[in-house]
């Protein structure tokens, strides 16, 4: 049983009123048309999820971008049920490394219903899907408990990897990427390179004596402290044949 969910940006749109209209009529040609619940300002997405969820659904599919499938990750990386995305609007890399085209074409792959569980970043409590970013990184890192690496460089960026670039999101690890700036040569004439360190962790800590800023899939989370960690293969996701994983 499938349950369609619309974010509220496709529906108060008007140019996606066409798109939308053909991406029922396929589902339906299809055989998997199923409930549509809206996302509303005052609604809480989880809420829905979870209330349909209950009453059977076994697939919950997201008619949005990035920032929707966000909404409800949590509620269905706790059940059983399989997510799927119809990508509709700007901001979807998430269904681009899943495999998954934009619009209309997006029904096909969820036909096929090629299904994989994937791991689940989580930072503070909070679960992403793709990466934690910090530019800038000057603070103290932790790995699982054993050893400690902090960034002497000028110029440092950290990222914590899950569903980026060719990190593999079903081994149940991380990757901690640190890349900073390191001098070749000696003096005057030494040339400037990027240098990157990749640690595969399962746990990790960062601390600051300041607060410092993370980006969790692009959203800003401040603190001094921050706990990051890995839940294996926790939630089932519909993929597409050119998936990166």
């Amino acid at each position: 049983m499938y349950c369609y969910l619309y974010d509220e940006f496709i529906q108060e749109n008007k140019r996606f009123e066409r798109e939308l209209l053909k991406i029922e009529n396929r589902l339906t040609d299809l055989g998997i048309a199923g409930k549509v619940s809206r996302l509303a300002l005052f609604r809480n997405a989880q809420e829905m999820i979870r209330d349909e969820i209950g009453r059977g659904v076994s697939t919950v599919v997201v008619l949005g971008n990035d920032e929707t499938v966000r909404k409800v990750i949590d509620v269905v990386a706790d059940s059983d049920a399989v997510l799927g995305i119809i990508p509709v609007g700007p901001n979807n890399e998430l269904a681009r490394m899943m495999g998954i085209p934009e619009g209309v074409e997006a029904c096909e792959v969820l036909s096929a219903r090629r299904v994989e569980k994937i791991d689940i970043g989580i930072v503070n409590g909070r679960r992403f899907l793709t990466k934690v970013s910090m530019p800038h990184f000057h603070a103290e890192m932790t790995c699982e408990d054993t050893f400690r690496v902090t960034a002497v460089a000028r110029q440092a960026n950290l990222e914590i990897r899950n569903l980026a670039n060719l990190s593999n999101p079903r081994d149940g690890r991380f990757e901690a990427v640190i890349t900073a700036a390191v001098k070749n040569g000696w003096g005057f004439f030494g040339r400037t390179s990027m240098k990157e360190s990749v640690f595969p962790l399962t746990s990790m800590a960062i601390r600051s004596d300041k607060p410092i800023s993370l980006f969790v899939d692009g959203e800003e989370m401040i603190s001094t402290r921050f706990d990051i960690g890995i839940e294996p293969l926790v939630l089932k996701v519909i993929t597409g044949k050119e998936r990166v994983f």
